[in-house]
């Protein structure tokens, strides 16, 4: 009978020192509240933090037998979570900073989409996750006798199990190393000036809260608001790409891609907390190349994989490429996908009635703010410095339309069916042909007197559908026909 297998005893350490973490803020209350009091009742609290984590050791195990990876957990509702090791579609270590003190990590193995299709291991010892991952990985490649990890340290079908002996090391074909000088596009997207947002937020209810207790910040705050303006609107940008910068660091620092010789992809990135990702080169249905305004300015781009297993909720988990240059993200993705005229090959238009709903959708509501403007200045006295806007608005808007339509586009190659669309925030994602489970055609009342559609192609991966919008109805059945011809009697 295959033994059960535990968690590393070091987690003894880690279940109080996260509860310690999440429960800070209330914790530094209270100390501050019964600050004048002689008593600590309050740390009665810790002897049972410290036997809930035993009692979660003690309760917790797992094994793969029988094709499948077990994990049992619970000590008066017993639960047994299984999964087949064939549904087994990522696996992430994620080790925070008193994880890789311990020498612990966190091990995630996906075999769906959504949060309860995973089981999670916390926490292995790095090695030994390592060591599952390849299990979990390649155990379906019977016919290879070693099989190396995502990490380069070999395994062995027969000799896998409790063990953790050092393999041999072997190599494995490194795709990306991250640039340093890449931070500096850090401030071009909306990602890193999210980070910033939330910083600011941050140190503003913190500035609120305290500022009122503290001579030196009110000073300090009324020095700023006596500089001129302009300094004032350099240093908050100063501030705000500097926040971006330090997101940027945290997140990619150290990011490294590789594919061993049975092609997984293997991510690694975070710099105080690291994240290695492995993907299954069976589980992959293509590619999405982002290239935001700011980074298509800047002659950048990013570069996504389109797969199943993935957590969604766990924003950079899809990441192949952090923002870097152009040529570097089109190379990178005709190594994973080797279709250079999906990649970067030119695309077909929609057509003047797409053009002229991408016109129509960028101007109008410029009109609707002239209009409120006209109306606010001959009802409400406003001041008519403010249609001076309206030119300006105008022109943005113009060149709005322009570029989304001008980014509009799709092709299909012997193996893959291309889309883009999008200014702001331009996407182009390649699929693989025989990842499509399905179609839809879809046609708004705006569309129909257009003479245009949506073609949607579902897929298990990623968004779980990519649409071709506002294309030609006769185009959209065209490319379900030249895709899929089987399914075209679907829609007659």
């Amino acid at each position: 009978m295959t033994p059960w297998r535990r968690l590393n005893p070091r987690m003894l350490l880690v279940h109080p020192i996260e509860t310690l973490i999440r429960l800070l803020p209330a914790l530094v209350v209270v100390l501050i509240a019964r600050s004048d009091s002689d008593s600590r009742w309050e740390l009665i609290a810790l002897p049972f933090i410290v036997a809930f984590g035993v009692m979660r050791w003690v309760t917790t195990r797992y094994r793969i037998v029988d094709g499948q990876i077990e994990l049992q957990r619970g000590l008066l509702n017993k639960q047994t979570t299984t999964a087949r090791l064939d549904k087994v579609r990522t696996v992430d270590l994620t080790a925070k900073v008193h994880h890789r003190l311990l020498g612990l990590a966190k091990v995630e193995i996906s075999t769906g989409g959504g949060p309860r299709d995973r089981l999670v291991l916390d926490s292995l010892l790095v090695d030994e996750g390592r060591r599952l991952r390849a299990e979990l990985l390649h155990r379906a490649n019977p016919e290879i006798t070693g099989l190396p990890a995502p990490t380069g340290a070999p395994v062995d079908v027969g000799d896998l199990g409790p063990d953790l002996d050092v393999a041999p090391v072997v190599d494995e074909e490194v795709l990306l190393r991250l640039d340093p000088a890449w931070v500096r596009y850090a401030p071009l997207t909306t990602t890193g000036l999210a980070a910033a947002a939330a910083a600011l937020g941050f140190v503003s209810q913190g500035f609120t809260r305290f500022a009122d207790e503290s001579d030196v910040l009110v000073e300090r705050a009324r020095g700023l608001r006596e500089l001129a303006w302009w300094i004032d609107v350099v240093l908050v940008l100063g501030l705000v790409c500097g926040l971006a910068v330090s997101a940027y660091v945290l997140t990619f620092w150290g990011f490294r891609l590789t594919r061993n010789r049975l092609g997984s992809l293997h991510i690694r990135r975070g710099l105080l907390t690291t994240r290695e990702t492995s993907i299954d080169p069976a589980r992959v249905r293509g590619i999405q190349v982002d290239e935001p305004l700011g980074l298509r300015l800047a002659g950048a781009r990013r570069l996504k994989v389109v797969t199943t297993g993935l957590h969604r909720e766990q924003g950079g988990s899809d990441w192949l490429c952090p923002p870097a240059p152009a040529p570097t993200v089109t190379a990178l993705a005709c190594q994973i996908t080797p279709d250079e005229q999906a990649v970067s090959g030119p695309l077909r238009s929609h057509g003047p009635a797409a053009r002229r709903r991408r016109l129509t959708r960028a101007i109008v509501p410029v009109l609707v703010v002239v209009a409120l403007l006209v109306v606010g200045r001959l009802i409400w006295g406003w001041t008519a410095a403010l249609l001076g806007v309206a030119p300006v608005l105008a022109v943005a808007a113009l060149a709005l339309g322009v570029d989304r339509y001008r980014s509009l586009g799709h092709a299909v190659t012997a193996a893959h069916l291309v889309t883009r669309h999008g200014s702001l925030d331009r996407q182009r994602v390649v699929l693989d042909r025989e990842g499509i489970i399905g179609w839809k055609v879809e046609q708004s009342f705006f569309q129909r007197r257009a003479g245009v559609a949506t073609l949607v192609a579902t897929t298990a991966a990623g968004r779980q559908h990519y649409d071709l919008v506002d294309v030609p109805v006769d185009r959209a059945y065209a490319v379900l026909a030249e895709v899929n011809p089987d399914l075209l009697a679907e829609f007659a």
